[in-house]
């Protein structure tokens, strides 16, 4: 009797070794194998913290951390520090408005606190997770394209206490900083959700021989990823034009007639005060 190996629908036919693995099996193999986490968004991390390095030592605080947004409605959580971030920092949630950075966050204003102690928006759960004792702090928004993308924190100087307030130079140097911060924090976090896009994406399409239906999936995974707004609407905007494109010469020209529609009229709004731009 001849060997049973393989086919490319699942079942076997004649030829081939002893106990081999079905084609499904192959597939799973070469699929699992498959790791594209961090590869975007690792050297994007490393960039943010080289950055607050150098912005630390710029404003002269003995601790700087960048907090960015979770979620949609004005929540925050820390993403990075210069002293470190331990696992019951990156815990921690501040709920919307929380604090000075909630504070800051929510006004899209800096601000510096002399004395934390006086300052009664002081939100104490940090130190009290992880023992520090902040006293005087400078907070400033990260903002790109319009965007709060998160806070980035000024605490403390180096050596004991008492510490000088943080000056208007001072901040305005922080600024400076926060700038380029904010544009790294949205690439990043925009780098994270392609890297988990691509990994569902292709283990998805190689995992099943039935791709009806394929982007109703990959919408429905999208809604259901944690991620910035504006994020997540730019992907399903992407899946709906892979869609199209898919569809035919005619229809990717309808597609890039509207396309080219809607950008002039953007355009043409924020340049003349809403007229429509055609």
């Amino acid at each position: 009797m001849s060997e049973q190996v393989p086919d490319e629908a699942g079942g076997t036919r004649p030829g081939g070794g002893a106990g081999r693995k079905s084609f499904a099996a192959q597939v799973g193999d070469v699929v699992s194998q498959i790791d594209v986490s961090n590869s975007l968004s690792a050297p994007l991390k490393k960039a943010i913290d080289d950055l607050l390095q150098a912005a630390a030592q710029s404003v002269g605080s003995a601790v700087a951390s960048v907090l960015v947004r979770d979620g949609d409605e004005g929540g925050l959580k820390f993403l990075t520090a210069t002293s470190g971030v331990s696992d019951e920092l990156l815990a921690l949630r501040l709920p919307p408005g929380a604090g000075i950075a909630g504070l800051v966050f929510s006004t899209t204003q800096p601000m510096a606190v002399a004395d934390v102690s006086n300052e009664g928006s002081f939100w104490s759960e940090a130190d009290r997770r992880t023992g520090f004792k902040t006293i005087t702090l400078l907070a400033t928004p990260l903002r790109d394209h319009g965007e709060m993308v998160g806070v980035l924190e000024f605490v403390n100087r180096p050596g004991e206490p008492p510490y000088p307030p943080f000056t208007p130079a001072e901040m305005d140097s922080g600024s400076r900083f926060a700038d380029a911060i904010a544009r790294l924090v949205d690439a990043y976090e925009l780098a994270q959700l392609f890297e988990s896009l691509f990994d569902y994406s292709v283990k998805a399409s190689l995992g099943t021989t039935a791709p009806t239906g394929r982007e109703d999936e990959l919408r429905a995974w999208l809604e259901r990823t944690p991620a910035a707004a504006e994020h997540r609407d730019l992907l399903l905007l992407w899946v709906t034009l892979r869609e199209i494109v898919g569809c035919g010469n005619a229809e990717r020209q309808l597609c890039r007639d509207l396309l080219d529609m809607i950008a002039r009229f953007v355009r043409g709004r924020s340049g003349n005060g809403g007229n429509f731009g055609f």
